[in-house]
């Protein structure tokens, strides 16, 4: 007669396999969904800001009229944010200073969401949305697709080389 147990034993041993696999699957897709989502949100505001470069009068206009920057003159500000714009979501797009890409633009969201004060309920909620994906490479870094991760590789690389070189010595 077969006992529960070993009846229960193959059917455990398969389902963590499985339940195994599926996680390494899914760990080795984070690489593609960061820079995914580094593209995603730099492409906006590249876009941003090369809408703001193209019609530059009614950007200094807008920063005058519409929206109200605390402590900077208009045409400071619309210099600022358009290259914190450009800059930023470039940084991000390759994932170098990720992070302080990152950090950048987040700075830009929130002051553009308390800013502008004719800001609908949805779009402030995007930005909300677009805070958290900031901070998220705030916290976590650009990723291993990144000109970070490239530098930090080629610095261990040559760390190590260096310290094997002295050993040897």
């Amino acid at each position: 007669m077969i006992s529960h147990s070993t009846f229960l034993m193959p059917v455990v041993h398969c389902t963590v396999s499985v339940y195994r696999t599926g996680i390494r699957v899914l760990e080795s897709l984070i690489p593609v969904f960061d820079l995914s989502v580094r593209l995603y949100l730099a492409n906006i505001f590249w876009h941003g800001g090369m809408v703001k470069i193209a019609s530059w009068m009614s950007t200094v206009m807008l920063f005058t009229m519409v929206y109200d920057v605390p402590y900077l003159p208009p045409e400071i500000a619309a210099y600022l944010a358009t290259a914190v714009e450009l800059g930023g979501s470039f940084l991000l797009a390759i994932g170098l200073a990720g992070r302080w890409a990152a950090l950048s633009l987040f700075g830009l969201n929130i002051v553009a969401a308390f800013t502008y004060s004719q800001l609908s309920e949805a779009a402030l909620q995007e930005a909300f949305y677009w805070g958290i994906l900031f901070l998220y490479f705030v916290l976590h870094g650009p990723g291993l697709l990144s000109a970070d991760a490239l530098l930090r590789y080629l610095y261990r690389r040559r760390s190590s080389t260096g310290n094997a070189e002295k050993d040897k010595s």
